[in-house]
C-alpha cells in the first residue's frame, strides 16, 4: 500500500482553482473575502564606504524586466497608501542583508545553480549594538517605538537587525516587534498575572494609517529613537575595490477593507434591451 504524502499542500494565492481544502496536507487560502491583503518588498543598495544614517528612497522593484521597453519604472520610495475612508492596517515588517549564496549550500566557496561564481554582496560597516531599523517615517526621521506608539500597534510596523562585530553581516534579518526568528502577528496569547494592561497589546495590534505613509531605513541607537541617531552603515573598502554592493532588503504587509460594492460587480451579468433577447424584465431569457 502507497504512503500519503503529508505536508505537501501549496499555500493558494488567488485564481488558484481547488474544490476542498485539506488541513490534513496542510493547505492554506491567501486571501480573505473582503479584505484587500498587500505585500511590498523593497531594497537599499549601499555601494560606498560613507557612512549613511537614513534612507527613504527604498526601491520597489518593478515587475517589467527588459530595460529597453519597460512600461513601469521601478518605484523610488515605499509607500503605504491609505486615506480616512479607507485605512490601511499593517500587521508585519522585516528587514535582511541580502546574501548572494545561501549558507549552508554545500558548494563551499562556489554558488548554486542560477547565482554568481563569485559573490556580489557584500556585509555592512556599522557600529557595535546601533541598530537598523525599517519603520515609518516621520518627516525624515524615524516615528520611534516609544509607550505612545507601541499602544497604536506601532512595534508590527518596525523591524530591526542590531549590529555586531562592527558589522551587520549578510544573511541576517530579523521580524517585526524585534523578533530575530520567528515571526509576529498582531494576535494576543496572555495578559500579565495583574491582569490585562496595556503592555500585554503592544506588539499584538494592528498599526493603522489615514494617510500615505513612506517606510525608511534608519541608523539609530534604540528602537525608541526619534532621530537617526546611530553612527550609520557603509560597506569596506576591500568591497568597493571588488565590485560588491551591500543589499539592505524590507518587506511590509498590511490589510484594507474592501470597497463598497458597485456596478463593477455586476455589469457583466446584466443583459440590455439592445442586446439580442436581452432585457433585465421579468420572465425575460427563461
Amino acid at each position: 500500500m502507497a504512503t500519503y504524502k503529508t505536508g505537501g499542500g501549496a499555500v493558494l494565492y488567488p485564481g488558484d482553482q481547488i474544490n476542498r481544502l485539506s488541513g490534513y496536507n496542510q493547505e492554506g487560502v491567501f486571501g480573505w473575502p473582503g479584505v484587500e491583503a498587500y505585500e511590498v518588498v523593497g531594497y537599499v543598495p549601499i555601494t560606498g564606504t560613507t557612512l549613511t544614517k537614513t534612507f527613504t528612497n527604498i526601491t520597489v522593484p518593478s515587475p517589467d524586466r527588459r530595460v529597453d521597453d519597460r512600461v513601469r519604472d521601478n518605484l523610488t520610495s515605499l509607500v503605504v497608501p491609505a486615506s480616512t475612508a479607507q485605512p490601511s492596517f499593517i500587521y508585519g515588517a522585516s528587514i535582511a542583508i541580502a546574501q548572494d549564496i545561501p549558507s549552508g549550500s554545500g558548494y563551499g566557496t562556489g554558488a548554486l545553480p542560477g547565482f554568481p561564481g563569485v559573490p556580489v554582496t557584500a556585509d555592512l560597516v556599522a557600529t557595535t549594538s546601533d541598530l537598523l531599523l525599517f519603520g515609518p517615517d516621520n518627516a525624515g526621521v524615524p516615528a520611534g517605538v516609544s509607550t505612545a506608539n507601541k499602544a497604536l500597534g506601532i512595534g508590527n510596523a518596525v523591524a530591526y537587525l542590531t549590529a555586531a562585530g562592527s558589522a551587520l553581516t549578510q544573511g541576517t534579518s530579523a521580524l517585526s516587534n524585534g523578533n530575530a526568528t520567528a515571526g509576529s502577528l498582531p494576535f494576543a496569547n496572555s495578559v500579565t498575572s495583574a491582569g490585562i494592561v496595556a503592555a500585554d497589546f503592544y506588539s499584538s495590534m494592528f498599526y493603522k494609517v489615514t494617510s500615505a505613509t513612506t517606510f525608511g531605513i534608519y541608523s539609530v541607537l534604540t528602537a525608541a529613537a526619534t532621530t537617526a541617531n546611530g553612527s550609520g552603515v557603509a560597506i569596506s573598502a576591500a568591497d568597493v575595490a571588488a565590485g560588491k554592493t551591500g543589499y539592505i532588503v524590507c518587506r511590509i504587509n498590511y490589510l484594507r477593507a474592501a470597497t463598497a460594492a458597485g456596478w463593477r460587480e455586476i455589469q457583466g451579468f446584466v443583459d440590455f434591451p439592445s442586446q439580442i433577447g436581452g432585457g433585465d424584465g421579468p420572465g425575460v431569457n427563461g
